[in-house]
């Protein structure tokens, strides 16, 4: 028995890829006000469902094991409530955030020991250098190897790693990205959704009056004309009304 494969005419396919990266960067949009919405100050992490993002600024994270990351990175972190990072149950070996009110920047390091009240962490790059890897039970670890936070600074637990993602965050959150990247594609798809969305309400106009007045007289054909252009300047009174309405 043979089959027959249906073609898809390439404007049909077109139109539908259009419509997914329209849809897709829309909830893209969506998801990044959400996110952004929850910080409230400059130590806050953009977030959503209690899970957020961050781009990697520098290397000190680089090493060899399986959560360690690199520069221009992208990593995504469980946020932790502010009344209950104190409490938190944490491990030597997890990887955690905070913000360096020093530096006014954030700071994601390895823990390395967990005290009653505060946490030594340590980059793996540091960590993996001879010599230089803090050990708990030596006394002349050198405090320029190592940071010593409390608990009540933690800001987030590392979850995962998007390799190179970073930079790319990086400048879709600059002044030239967001615009170029992800406010035009939107306005010039919304616009070719706009006409495609008029062309075919005049289309069905056409054919529906066509067919009403099909093999009729001069005078009928002459109602047909009025009746189109009765419906073009409705069309253009309501897209007036809706630029209007959104200046």
């Amino acid at each position: 028995m043979s089959t027959k494969v249906k073609k898809f005419p390439i404007k049909t396919v077109l139109s539908i890829v259009l419509n997914v990266f329209f849809y897709l960067v829309i909830i893209f949009l969506l998801l990044f006000a959400i996110a952004n919405m929850k910080i409230k100050t400059q130590a806050d992490i953009p977030h959503i469902f209690g899970r957020g993002f961050l781009s990697v600024q520098s290397g000190s994270m680089a090493g060899s094991n399986k959560d360690s990351f690199n520069e221009g990175d992208l990593i995504f972190v469980k946020v932790i409530k502010t009344d209950s990072a104190s409490d938190y149950d944490y491990k030597v070996g997890q990887v955690v955030t905070w913000y360096n009110v020093g530096k006014k920047e954030f700071w994601t390091h390895r823990i390395v020991e967990v005290g009653s009240n505060f946490l030594i962490v340590q980059g793996d790059f540091v960590a993996e250098m001879p010599g230089r890897a803090y050990d708990p039970e030596r006394s002349d670890n050198n405090p320029n190897d190592y940071e010593i936070i409390s608990k009540s600074e933690v800001k987030a637990i590392h979850i995962s790693t998007w390799g190179g993602a970073g930079g790319v965050l990086d400048f879709l959150m600059s002044p030239v990205g967001f615009p170029l990247c992800i406010v035009l594609p939107a306005v010039l798809i919304l616009i070719f959704e706009g006409f495609i969305l008029i062309r075919n309400i005049i289309r069905y106009n056409n054919a529906k009056m066509e067919a009403k007045f099909k093999g009729g007289k001069p005078e009928d054909l002459a109602d047909l004309e009025l009746e189109r252009e009765k419906i073009r300047q409705e069309l253009l009174e309501e897209m007036k009304k809706e630029q209007e309405e959104k200046d």
